[in-house]
């Protein structure tokens, strides 16, 4: 038996959105885009909240959460968005746990048009 499991496909592309391999979650890049509605704010700080609102989510519904994060990495459009990206990333990790690893890069651009910043994230499933 395989220790990989796709657990979300990715509909009508060549990817998966989220595999489990043994006690971690890997899951696909993702955009601050409101699930419900499939709005996106304007500012950084707006989409980067919803990102992570969104991955919290989705983690949670695969065991896990952004605090058992064990590294993310984070695509921006533009690196002057940097700061006020890290203020608003800051309030969704408890302090107890410390803060998962990370790398950030500036890109170009993203799939999304109106993307300004994208992260994927590899998480520990929490027993």
């Amino acid at each position: 038996m395989s220790k990989r499991e796709v657990i979300i496909g990715a509909k009508d592309l060549p990817f998966s959105k989220v595999i489990r391999f043994g006690e971690l979650i890997f899951v696909s890049g993702m955009v601050g885009r409101n699930e419900d509605t499939h709005q996106i704010d304007f500012d950084i700080k707006g989409q980067t909240k919803q990102l992570l609102q969104n991955m919290q989510k989705l983690l949670e519904n695969c065991g896990s959460s952004l605090d058992n994060s064990i590294k993310i990495t984070i695509y921006l459009t533009d690196m002057r968005y940097f700061s006020e990206m890290n203020e608003e990333y800051s309030k969704h990790f408890s302090t107890e746990k410390g803060f998962p690893t990370r790398t950030c890069v500036s890109i170009c651009s993203l799939p999304d048009k109106d993307a300004k910043i994208e992260m994927d994230v590899i998480a520990e499933v929490v027993k």
